[in-house]
């Protein structure tokens, strides 16, 4: 007789037992059986969860970006300047090599496979919409304060932030060099689209 787990810690093990399977096998190579041997489930349970492994994928994608989402809520809404905070906002984007993990690095190159654009494609609208909520946010206080000035806020932002979001999702394989030389033109381009009075970065 199988144990009966609280739902939230069942999907959890769920997906720890995918994502070990993707990183052994691969992506592509692990099956739905493969997934319910390792986490001692039926099939039925599974499927309880999630209709396929793409929908395992996509939470575990979801899992991994929330520390920086959660990162981005404090930065926004904290008691601190609007300039100091588009630094934090750019900063908290950033997967450094000290932060990226194995898993991190693992999921990275799952989802750069061509057969996981729509997820990625997906969950960037998703991650896009919130994130456009929070740097408007941190506009309207610049203005506030005196020290942007942006016409639209609201959809400006929308531009940025999926200009933002897609442009990283599609260099997402390239050098750290090469990935640079798009930072620096997103601050550019950030600094010139704020009208600030003093540099950002």
């Amino acid at each position: 007789m199988r144990d009966v787990k609280d739902p939230e810690i069942r999907k959890a093990e769920i997906m720890e037992a995918a994502l070990h399977l993707f990183v052994k096998k691969g992506f592509l190579k692990t099956t739905t059986q493969d997934i319910i041997d390792k986490a001692n489930i039926s099939r039925g349970l599974l499927y309880y969860h999630f209709k396929d492994k793409e929908a395992i994928l996509y939470h575990l994608v979801e899992r991994y970006s929330e520390p920086m989402v959660g990162q981005l809520y404090k930065v926004t809404y904290s008691d601190t300047s609007a300039i100091e905070k588009i630094r934090s906002f750019i900063q908290a984007t950033l997967i450094t090599p000290d932060k990226a993990t194995v898993d991190m690095i693992a999921l990275q190159s799952i989802i750069d496979l061509e057969q996981n654009r729509y997820l990625m494609d997906r969950f960037a609208h998703k991650i896009s919409e919130i994130l456009t909520t929070y740097l408007t946010h941190i506009m309207e206080q610049g203005m506030s304060e005196g020290v942007f000035h942006v016409p639209q806020p609201k959809e400006t932002a929308s531009f940025l932030i999926n200009g933002y979001v897609f442009v990283s999702i599609d260099t997402s394989t390239l050098p750290n060099d090469k990935k640079l030389l798009y930072l620096e033109a997103y601050k550019n381009l950030l600094e010139q689209t704020l009208g600030a009075k003093t540099k950002i970065f």
